[in-house]
């Protein structure tokens, strides 16, 4: 009893602070340097080949890690996202990976025509995907909070200060892993290392295993979400997921999920269960994943053709798929 109330302990620990977990570390030119712990509402696995005896590169992920978090909580009075949303129509000074994540965004906002909104987080909050307090809202509370949701109302200036109209909400959380993981495959890059990084749905590669062959990524069935629909090779590659199954709760014998359409201010209902976009860059798979899923099939094909070397896998509601690039 008292070992179980331990291990409960620990996982509590590890659950409120993001405590770093070694799963294995060995020594040697092939060696596994692999560590989990929990951020961003994610269970984080990061698994890098070659010798790391003084955990140099795992403290400075993780450092890495514990930082972008706080400066992009929506929750977390002292962020720099949360300080944006209360500011008043301020300007508002931010870093570097604030400024460029807002940047990025708004552009990617533009041109999937608001299928990846960052201003979207009022209409989350009030479904409850925020605070667990799930409803269906009547629609004039729906109708109320649209009137915040426009990506136009972020203003970007020089010296990294943002300004947003008062009663808009920034939420990145939807292109947050992306960028995170594009900056952890560049410290295990820049350290001479291959490996993998798993940030829940999301998945990205540094150069190949230590047998010379690429990581293997499974896509998950999001009608069986124990099983995998397909496999995909990956080196240098990203591959990110969003899917109805992620994040929903029920009512009156039909699911919400988590991801919404800004049109109608509900979930998004675009006939698709969940989208895989693979690609060089985690940031661009990750906005994309989400406009796709809202925007559809249209979208799917004009990125692939402006984006060569990225691929869109699309799983239907009815079951059907279809792989585009």
């Amino acid at each position: 009893m008292k070992k179980q109330r331990l291990v409960a302990l620990i996982i509590a620990v590890i659950m409120i602070l993001g405590f770093v977990v070694v799963v294995v570390q060995k020594n040697g030119v092939n060696a596994e340097n692999s560590f989990e712990f929990f951020s961003m509402d994610t269970v984080m696995k990061i698994t890098y080949y070659g010798d790391d005896q003084e955990h140099r590169l795992q403290d400075r992920i993780h450092n890495y890690i514990y930082d972008l978090d706080n400066k992009l909580s929506v929750t977390n009075d002292q962020s720099e996202i949360y300080k944006l949303n209360n500011s008043s129509g301020e300007k508002i000074k931010v870093s570097d990976d604030t400024y460029e994540i807002l940047k990025r965004s708004v552009e990617i906002a533009k041109k999937t025509g608001g299928g990846f909104d960052p201003t979207i987080y009022p209409v989350v909050k009030l479904w409850g995907f925020t605070t667990g307090q799930y409803r269906v809202p009547p629609e004039n509370e729906i109708k109320n909070e649209l009137k915040k949701v426009d990506y136009n109302n972020i203003e970007l200036f020089d010296g990294n200060l943002v300004r947003i109209k008062p009663g808009t909400m920034v939420d990145l959380g939807a292109c947050a892993k992306g960028y995170l993981s594009d900056k952890i495959c560049e410290m295990i890059r820049e350290d001479g290392h291959d490996g993998i990084v798993s940030l829940g749905g999301n998945v990205q590669t540094v150069g190949t295993k230590p047998d010379g062959n690429a990581f293997v990524v499974g896509i998950v069935d999001p009608f069986d979400t124990k099983s995998i629909y397909k496999k995909v090779e990956s080196s240098d590659t990203a591959v990110v997921t969003s899917g109805n199954y992620e994040r929903y709760f029920e009512e009156g014998g039909k699911r919400y999920h988590h991801i919404f359409d800004r049109s109608t201010g509900a979930p998004a209902q675009s006939g698709i269960a969940s989208v895989t976009v693979s690609g060089e860059e985690g940031f661009l798979c990750d906005a994309y994943a989400t406009a796709i899923f809202v925007k559809g099939e249209t979208l799917a094909r004009s990125f692939v053709s402006e984006n060569p070397g990225y691929k869109v896998d699309i799983i239907y509601t009815d079951k059907s798929s279809k792989q585009i690039g």
